[in-house]
Order: C-alpha cells, then sequence, then structure tokens
C-alpha cells in the first residue's frame, strides 16, 4: 500500500487501546484492505501496554500505514478526531471513510458481540456492497450496522439521557441540527467523506479534541462532552442532508 497514491478511494481511521486485540485488529482488517487499497491511519494509545510492538506489527502487516501515538482523552473518539486532523492535513482527498477502533465497553456486558455487531461493515465483501449502495443512493451519506442505529432523545419529560444539556450546547455552538436524534451507538461506520470534510474545515477537530475529559471515562451518572461527541459524528452527517443506513 503506497501512502503517497492519490487516487484513494478510502481512508480508514482506527483508534487502539488494547494491547491484546492487535493480532485480532490485523485479521479483521486483511481483506478490506486488499479489497479497497486505503489510505490507512491508526492511532495507539500512549499508555496502552507493549505499543512499541504493536506498532511494528502494524507497519509489516501493513507497509506504508500511518501510525499515531496520542493521550488517552476522549477515548477512542478523541483518538478519531486527532485521525481526522492528520487525514485533512495530508491533502490526499478520499470518497469515504471508515471509522473503527478495539471496542471494548466497560458498561456493557455483551460487549464482544456489540463489537461483532459493528464490525459487520468489513466482512469480506461488504465494501463493494457499501460502494455500491453510495454511488447508486447520493443522499446517503452514512452505513452502520442497522442494529445500532439508535434514536438518542435529548431531552423530553420521559428521558434519561445524561448527557443532555452538553448535546444541546454543542449543536448549538456549532450550529449542528439533524432532522432526526439517530445516530451510531459504538461510532464504527463508513461516512461520505464530504459532510465530514465540509464540518471539519471549519470547525478544527483538535480543538475540539481539547474539550474532551482524559481517561476513561463514563456518562452513568453525569454526561460527558465524549460521550455528546459519540452522537454529533452522526449528526453532522444528517445535518448536511444526508441519510444513513443500516446494513
Amino acid at each position: 500500500m503506497n501512502i503517497g497514491q492519490v487516487t484513494n478511494r478510502t481512508a480508514i481511521l482506527y483508534h487502539i487501546f488494547y494491547e491484546d486485540h492487535i493480532d485480532a485488529i490485523c485479521d479483521e482488517l486483511h481483506h478490506v484492505v486488499s479489497e479497497t487499497s486505503p489510505l490507512l491511519l491508526f492511532n495507539v494509545c500512549d499508555i496502552t501496554p507493549d505499543k512499541k510492538n504493536i506498532s511494528e506489527k502494524l507497519s509489516s502487516e501493513f507497509p506504508g500505514c500511518i501510525i499515531l501515538f496520542s493521550s488517552n482523552k476522549g477515548k477512542d473518539i478523541g483518538g478519531k478526531l486527532l485521525l481526522l486532523s492528520v487525514y485533512f492535513h495530508l491533502k490526499q482527498p478520499c470518497d469515504y471513510l471508515l471509522l473503527l477502533h478495539d471496542k471494548r465497553s466497560l458498561q456493557a456486558l455483551k460487549s464482544s458481540r456489540w463489537k461483532r455487531g459493528l464490525m459487520k461493515i468489513i466482512e469480506r465483501q461488504q465494501s463493494q456492497i457499501i460502494f455500491n449502495y453510495f454511488d447508486s443512493h447520493k443522499y446517503c451519506g452514512l452505513i452502520a450496522a442497522k442494529e445500532y442505529i439508535v434514536n438518542g432523545n435529548i431531552k423530553d419529560e420521559n428521558s434519561t439521557n445524561t448527557n443532555s444539556e452538553k448535546i444541546i450546547e454543542i449543536t448549538e455552538r456549532y450550529k449542528i441540527a439533524p432532522p432526526s436524534h439517530q445516530f451510531v451507538a459504538g461510532t464504527m461506520f463508513w461516512v461520505r467523506a464530504r459532510p465530514f470534510e465540509d464540518f471539519f474545515t471549519k470547525n478544527d477537530p483538535l480543538e475540539i479534541r481539547k474539550s474532551l475529559e482524559d481517561g476513561n471515562v463514563l456518562d452513568n451518572f453525569s454526561g460527558t462532552f465524549t460521550h455528546s461527541w459519540e452522537r454529533l459524528f452522526s449528526w453532522i452527517v444528517t445535518s448536511g442532508g444526508y441519510k444513513i443506513h443500516g446494513i
């Protein structure tokens, strides 16, 4: 894979936190990389044990990939914002972005099943099906596993969303006005690059990253900017007039 080529149709942005996932990550990615010849960017958390060997493994398995190291700020959301910043600075525009991370939710007892469900978007030959759908549906902006496309009500009398106030603050500040509160729980999806380019060229992803919390934050009892931006990633797309499609 040659990162200097400018004809990549896809950029894959992958955030890594857990040291024991690297073999599975490589196995998961090999066929989608061979099918799409992507621009491939990894971010490894700088507190991840054995990060040097992780970097060496990635370089060996995916020659030419770009590997970053960053603090544990904003969990995978912070990592993806950093990767987006680097992607835009490379000035190697792609048609589609694929956002992934080595998910292991501390809140979900069935997190391994959750990750498997989210990752079906990179199963063998799935990329061509997804490209064909994007090509034939010009208003489709995002494609994800359908069972993880959920409605995240911001605030009503029955809402238990601890992030409501922060979500309202962010949407007002960045003028994000989605037609519905539908979003991809888990933040793994294929996305048309255009709406992200439109938003993040006006709003620096590194500045947004600064607002996120440090460490493995949870939103069980109070809201966080990190979990609020999980919703906003989808709403950036739908605010631009695009739709979400589930597979």
